[in-house]
Protein backbone atom coordinates (compact mmCIF):
# COMPACT_ATOMS: atom_id res chain seq x y z
CA UNK A 1 0.00 0.00 0.00
CA UNK A 2 1.39 3.48 -0.82
CA UNK A 3 1.71 6.06 1.91
CA UNK A 4 -0.25 8.70 1.91
CA UNK A 5 1.77 11.08 0.33
CA UNK A 6 4.94 9.14 -1.34
CA UNK A 7 5.95 12.23 -2.82
CA UNK A 8 6.74 14.39 0.25
CA UNK A 9 8.40 11.12 1.54
CA UNK A 10 11.06 11.01 -1.18
CA UNK A 11 11.06 14.69 -0.75
CA UNK A 12 12.39 14.30 2.64
CA UNK A 13 14.95 12.28 1.39
CA UNK A 14 15.99 14.90 -1.35
CA UNK A 15 16.20 17.59 1.02
CA UNK A 16 18.53 15.29 3.08
CA UNK A 17 20.93 14.57 0.22
CA UNK A 18 20.88 18.13 -1.52
CA UNK A 19 24.13 19.00 -1.31
CA UNK A 20 25.75 15.28 -1.95
CA UNK A 21 23.13 14.99 -5.03
CA UNK A 22 24.17 18.72 -6.08
CA UNK A 23 27.61 17.50 -5.99
CA UNK A 24 27.31 14.58 -7.83
CA UNK A 25 25.08 15.51 -10.66
CA UNK A 26 25.01 19.71 -11.13
CA UNK A 27 27.95 19.75 -13.38
CA UNK A 28 26.84 16.48 -15.75
CA UNK A 29 26.84 17.45 -19.59
CA UNK A 30 25.28 14.53 -21.05
CA UNK A 31 22.14 15.87 -21.43
CA UNK A 32 22.89 19.49 -22.98
CA UNK A 33 22.02 18.85 -26.65
CA UNK A 34 18.07 18.14 -25.13
CA UNK A 35 18.42 21.23 -22.98
CA UNK A 36 19.35 23.27 -26.47
CA UNK A 37 16.28 21.79 -28.18
CA UNK A 38 14.31 23.36 -25.36
CA UNK A 39 16.57 26.86 -25.31
CA UNK A 40 16.15 27.15 -29.17
CA UNK A 41 12.68 26.79 -29.17
CA UNK A 42 12.02 29.75 -26.46
CA UNK A 43 11.47 33.52 -27.67
CA UNK A 44 13.83 36.08 -26.60
CA UNK A 45 12.97 37.89 -22.89
CA UNK A 46 10.84 34.59 -22.56
CA UNK A 47 10.04 32.93 -19.03
CA UNK A 48 10.84 29.45 -18.43
CA UNK A 49 10.10 27.23 -15.41
CA UNK A 50 12.44 24.38 -14.31
CA UNK A 51 9.60 22.42 -12.38
CA UNK A 52 11.67 19.96 -10.08
CA UNK A 53 14.57 21.97 -10.24
CA UNK A 54 16.73 20.19 -7.72
CA UNK A 55 20.16 22.01 -7.66
CA UNK A 56 19.55 23.75 -10.65
CA UNK A 57 21.59 21.94 -13.15
CA UNK A 58 18.99 22.78 -16.29
CA UNK A 59 18.28 26.37 -14.87
CA UNK A 60 22.19 26.78 -15.08
CA UNK A 61 22.33 25.95 -19.04
CA UNK A 62 19.42 27.98 -19.63
CA UNK A 63 20.75 30.61 -17.86
CA UNK A 64 24.44 30.34 -19.71
CA UNK A 65 23.03 29.77 -23.34
CA UNK A 66 20.47 31.99 -22.97
CA UNK A 67 20.88 34.81 -21.02
CA UNK A 68 18.25 37.04 -22.56
CA UNK A 69 15.43 34.10 -20.70
CA UNK A 70 14.15 34.48 -17.31
CA UNK A 71 14.34 31.44 -15.27
CA UNK A 72 12.00 30.38 -13.08
CA UNK A 73 12.82 26.91 -10.81
CA UNK A 74 10.80 25.38 -8.32
CA UNK A 75 11.28 22.55 -6.14
CA UNK A 76 9.55 20.75 -2.97
CA UNK A 77 13.09 20.24 -0.83
CA UNK A 78 13.97 23.87 0.73
CA UNK A 79 17.38 22.69 0.79
CA UNK A 80 17.68 21.97 -2.94
CA UNK A 81 16.12 25.60 -3.65
CA UNK A 82 19.14 26.68 -1.43
CA UNK A 83 21.78 25.07 -3.79
CA UNK A 84 19.88 26.33 -6.74
CA UNK A 85 20.23 29.75 -5.79
CA UNK A 86 23.92 29.70 -4.88
CA UNK A 87 24.70 27.99 -8.07
CA UNK A 88 22.38 30.11 -10.58
CA UNK A 89 23.26 33.58 -10.63
CA UNK A 90 19.78 35.38 -12.28
CA UNK A 91 17.59 32.24 -12.27
CA UNK A 92 14.23 33.05 -9.52
CA UNK A 93 13.95 29.84 -6.97
CA UNK A 94 10.70 29.01 -4.89
CA UNK A 95 10.06 26.01 -2.83
CA UNK A 96 6.86 24.54 -4.29
CA UNK A 97 4.96 21.60 -5.17
CA UNK A 98 5.01 20.58 -8.60
CA UNK A 99 1.30 18.98 -8.12
CA UNK A 100 -0.35 22.44 -7.96
CA UNK A 101 2.42 24.85 -8.42
CA UNK A 102 0.58 27.60 -6.59
CA UNK A 103 1.70 31.32 -6.63
CA UNK A 104 2.19 31.06 -10.71
CA UNK A 105 -0.20 32.97 -12.80
CA UNK A 106 -2.25 31.22 -15.74
CA UNK A 107 0.12 32.04 -19.14
CA UNK A 108 2.92 32.71 -17.26
CA UNK A 109 5.70 30.56 -19.32
CA UNK A 110 7.11 30.54 -22.39
CA UNK A 111 8.75 26.94 -21.61
CA UNK A 112 8.95 24.05 -19.33
CA UNK A 113 11.49 21.68 -18.25
CA UNK A 114 10.51 18.85 -15.87
CA UNK A 115 13.73 16.81 -15.75
CA UNK A 116 13.88 13.45 -13.29
CA UNK A 117 11.20 14.24 -11.20
CA UNK A 118 8.07 12.19 -12.75
CA UNK A 119 9.15 9.09 -11.15
CA UNK A 120 8.56 10.05 -7.99
CA UNK A 121 4.77 10.56 -8.60
CA UNK A 122 2.09 8.35 -8.88
CA UNK A 123 -0.05 8.26 -11.36
CA UNK A 124 -2.73 10.64 -10.47
CA UNK A 125 0.30 13.02 -9.02
CA UNK A 126 1.85 12.94 -12.11
CA UNK A 127 -1.73 13.94 -13.70
CA UNK A 128 -1.92 16.97 -11.14
CA UNK A 129 1.47 17.95 -12.05
CA UNK A 130 1.10 18.35 -15.37
CA UNK A 131 -2.58 19.52 -14.91
CA UNK A 132 -1.20 22.46 -12.94
CA UNK A 133 1.58 22.90 -15.90
CA UNK A 134 -0.44 23.04 -18.19
CA UNK A 135 -2.67 26.19 -16.67
CA UNK A 136 0.99 27.95 -16.43
CA UNK A 137 1.80 27.27 -19.71
CA UNK A 138 1.29 29.45 -23.04
CA UNK A 139 -0.47 27.63 -26.35
CA UNK A 140 2.17 26.15 -27.77
CA UNK A 141 5.06 26.46 -25.57
CA UNK A 142 7.34 23.59 -25.63
CA UNK A 143 8.31 21.34 -22.98
CA UNK A 144 11.32 19.42 -22.36
CA UNK A 145 10.91 16.10 -19.98
CA UNK A 146 13.77 13.83 -19.23
CA UNK A 147 12.52 10.75 -16.92
CA UNK A 148 13.66 7.19 -15.95
CA UNK A 149 12.32 4.36 -17.46
CA UNK A 150 11.45 0.71 -16.94
CA UNK A 151 8.67 -1.85 -16.95
CA UNK A 152 5.81 -0.43 -15.20
CA UNK A 153 6.65 -0.98 -11.50
CA UNK A 154 6.84 1.20 -7.95
CA UNK A 155 8.85 0.43 -5.26
CA UNK A 156 10.54 1.46 -2.28
CA UNK A 157 14.33 2.21 -3.17
CA UNK A 158 17.27 2.84 -0.52
CA UNK A 159 20.47 4.30 -0.49
CA UNK A 160 23.30 2.03 1.42
CA UNK A 161 23.07 4.70 3.77
CA UNK A 162 19.38 3.82 4.44
CA UNK A 163 17.66 6.87 2.98
CA UNK A 164 14.67 6.08 0.83
CA UNK A 165 12.15 6.83 -1.99
CA UNK A 166 9.16 5.57 -3.42
CA UNK A 167 9.79 4.97 -7.95
CA UNK A 168 7.67 4.67 -10.38
CA UNK A 169 8.60 3.21 -13.33
CA UNK A 170 6.88 3.72 -16.59
CA UNK A 171 7.62 2.64 -20.10
CA UNK A 172 7.92 5.07 -22.89
CA UNK A 173 4.19 4.40 -23.85
CA UNK A 174 3.08 5.21 -20.54
CA UNK A 175 5.07 8.59 -20.28
CA UNK A 176 3.79 9.35 -23.96
CA UNK A 177 0.17 9.02 -22.53
CA UNK A 178 0.39 10.73 -19.71
CA UNK A 179 1.26 13.75 -21.77
CA UNK A 180 -0.77 13.65 -24.31
CA UNK A 181 -4.07 13.21 -22.02
CA UNK A 182 -2.60 16.53 -20.45
CA UNK A 183 -2.60 17.82 -23.57
CA UNK A 184 0.66 18.58 -24.95
CA UNK A 185 1.72 17.05 -28.44
CA UNK A 186 5.08 15.17 -28.69
CA UNK A 187 7.33 16.42 -31.69
CA UNK A 188 10.30 14.36 -30.22
CA UNK A 189 11.27 11.28 -28.34
CA UNK A 190 14.47 9.68 -27.51
CA UNK A 191 16.12 6.63 -25.35
CA UNK A 192 19.53 6.90 -23.76
CA UNK A 193 21.85 5.27 -21.33
CA UNK A 194 22.20 7.00 -17.97
CA UNK A 195 24.85 8.33 -16.85
CA UNK A 196 28.03 6.54 -15.78
CA UNK A 197 28.09 8.09 -12.42
CA UNK A 198 24.20 7.24 -11.99
CA UNK A 199 23.75 5.19 -8.76
CA UNK A 200 21.39 3.15 -10.99
CA UNK A 201 21.89 2.17 -14.56
CA UNK A 202 19.02 2.46 -16.27
CA UNK A 203 17.61 3.84 -19.61
CA UNK A 204 16.17 7.67 -19.74
CA UNK A 205 13.24 8.95 -22.27
CA UNK A 206 13.94 12.63 -23.18
CA UNK A 207 10.76 13.91 -24.73
CA UNK A 208 10.18 17.63 -26.47
CA UNK A 209 6.40 18.48 -26.47
CA UNK A 210 4.41 21.40 -27.19
CA UNK A 211 1.07 22.54 -24.96
CA UNK A 212 -1.65 22.59 -27.05
CA UNK A 213 -5.04 24.55 -27.10
CA UNK A 214 -6.78 21.58 -26.88
CA UNK A 215 -6.32 18.33 -25.95
CA UNK A 216 -4.18 15.96 -27.83
CA UNK A 217 -5.35 13.25 -29.94
CA UNK A 218 -5.49 9.59 -28.69
CA UNK A 219 -2.49 8.36 -30.70
CA UNK A 220 1.00 9.97 -29.99
CA UNK A 221 2.37 11.30 -32.97
CA UNK A 222 5.84 13.35 -33.86
CA UNK A 223 5.55 16.40 -36.09
CA UNK A 224 2.71 17.07 -38.54
CA UNK A 225 0.66 13.86 -37.39
CA UNK A 226 2.97 11.45 -38.65
CA UNK A 227 3.75 8.62 -35.68
CA UNK A 228 6.20 8.95 -32.77
CA UNK A 229 9.96 7.02 -33.23
CA UNK A 230 11.33 6.51 -29.98
CA UNK A 231 15.05 5.89 -30.46
CA UNK A 232 16.23 3.90 -28.61
CA UNK A 233 20.15 3.51 -27.36
CA UNK A 234 22.22 0.82 -28.76
CA UNK A 235 22.19 -0.99 -25.75
CA UNK A 236 18.41 -1.66 -24.62
CA UNK A 237 18.25 -2.91 -21.52
CA UNK A 238 15.23 -1.41 -19.29
CA UNK A 239 15.85 -3.31 -16.36
CA UNK A 240 15.62 -0.97 -13.21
Amino acid sequence: MLPSDACRESVETFNKLAERYAAKYFDLTQYDRYYAMLAERLPFGGSVIDVACGPGTVSAYLKRARPDLSVVGTDLAPRMIDEARQRVPGGVFHVSDCRDLEGFDSDAFEGAVFAFGLSYLTDLDAQRCFAALVRRLKSGAPLLLATITGPSASRYEQSSSGERVFMVYRTPDAVHALLQAAGFRIVFSELIASPENAALATTDLLVLAVRVATQAPSNVTCGAGEPCAVKSPASDNLEP
